[in-house]
């Protein structure tokens, strides 16, 4: 088990948003709750694809730090 920290953003017409922790895990959905469960399936679609072709699975290690505000 892994723990993934999603990265949603708003869109249009509901919220997108990837894994950070593994490049090609998308997903979108029309709640939050929606685009993280899309996510996960994305994650377990590449996971099982990987080691269909015997290839690693590409997890990167993430450090989650604080929302730090920005002035522009």
């Amino acid at each position: 088990m892994r723990a993934i920290n999603p990265i949603i953003y708003k869109v249009d017409d509901g919220f997108a948003g990837f894994a950070a922790e593994l490049p090609g895990a998308t997903g979108q959905g029309k709640t939050v709750e929606e685009t993280v469960e899309e996510i996960l399936i994305a994650i377990k679609e590449l996971a099982a694809e990987y080691r269909i072709r015997n290839v690693p699975v590409p997890w990167k290690v993430m450090t989650p730090v604080k929302p730090v505000k920005v002035v522009v």
